[in-house]
């Protein structure tokens, strides 16, 4: 399992929690929503963050992560926000971005927010 997040602000300890799945069978598999919730969470708990809010997903978006519900309301969250830091984290990179463009991307969309990779 690798845990992923971006926004490793120093001092930062508010926790944003995405989950993505891109099928109904894995929503209800061992690497569901829920299980990579629940990892997510322990993650932070041992990083000493206070996880604020979780972005579930449970559509593909074909590669671009602005065809997910999940990840434009996590970004419209930072946004409604502009003055707080977090730490966003995921269960494993390719559930940020399985692309390499859309993962520059998004690492750049998050850095606008204060959440640097």
């Amino acid at each position: 399992m690798m845990m992923g997040e971006t926004g490793t602000v120093q001092g930062s300890r508010k926790a944003l929690v995405y989950c993505r799945v891109s099928s109904k069978r894995q929503s209800q598999e061992g690497s569901g929503l829920v299980s990579q919730e629940h990892r997510c969470r322990q993650y932070a708990e041992a990083k000493g963050y206070t996880v604020e809010a979780v972005f579930p997903d449970d559509v593909s978006g074909g590669g671009d992560f602005m065809n997910r519900p999940g990840m434009v309301a996590l970004l419209a969250y930072m946004d409604a926000k502009p003055k707080e830091q977090f730490v966003v984290i995921f269960d494993d990179l390719k559930r940020y971005a399985r692309d390499t463009e859309f993962h520059l991307r998004l690492r750049r969309i998050m850095a606008v927010r204060r959440a640097n990779a």
